[in-house]
C-alpha cells in the first residue's frame, strides 16, 4: 500500500474513531459525520485510481436499507461504466458505507448525478481540488469537546 494510501486510510481511521465519541456536542457529531464522508471520498477515489488511471468516476448505489451504500461500477471519462473487478470491490469494501444521508452535504457535492429517488450516484474520481484528507481536530482530540 502506497504511502498516500497509508495516509487516507489512517485519517479515515481516525475520523471513524471521532465520529463513535459518544461524548460528541450535536455540531460536533455533524462536523465529524461530514469528514469521515469527506475521508472516504477521497479513499474511494485514490483506491479506484490505484487500480486503474483512466477511472472518472464511481457509481454509489444503495442497498435494500437506503442508507447502506456500495460502489458497484467504474465510469471512464467517455462515460463508459464496468463492473468493478473483484479486487477493486475488495479494497473499497465497506467505504462507501460512510456516505450516508447525514452526511450527504459533504459528498453529493462531489458527485456529477445524485439520484436520491433510485438511490444511484456517480461520484467523480479524482475528487475535485484534490484528494486530500487530514484528520480533523476532532479526530487528534484537540478540538474542545
Amino acid at each position: 500500500m502506497a504511502a498516500d494510501e497509508e495516509a487516507l486510510t489512517e485519517a479515515l481511521s481516525e475520523e471513524i474513531a471521532a465520529y463513535q465519541i459518544a461524548a460528541l456536542l450535536p455540531e460536533q457529531r455533524a462536523a465529524a459525520d461530514l469528514e469521515l464522508a469527506r475521508c472516504s471520498a477521497a479513499l474511494i477515489a485514490y483506491v479506484l485510481l490505484r487500480h486503474d488511471s483512466a477511472v472518472a468516476a464511481v457509481r454509489v448505489e444503495e442497498n435494500l436499507d437506503p442508507d447502506e451504500r456500495f460502489a458497484s461500477a467504474a465510469i471512464s471519462a467517455e462515460g463508459a461504466e464496468r463492473d468493478l473487478t473483484e479486487r477493486e470491490s475488495d479494497d473499497l469494501d465497506g467505504l462507501a458505507s460512510n456516505l450516508t444521508d447525514s452526511n450527504a452535504a459533504a459528498w453529493h457535492s462531489l458527485c456529477r448525478d445524485v439520484d436520491d429517488r433510485g438511490g444511484v450516484y456517480v461520484l467523480d474520481v479524482p475528487i475535485p481540488g484534490g484528494r486530500s484528507c487530514a484528520p480533523s481536530a476532532i479526530a487528534h482530540g484537540t478540538h474542545p469537546r
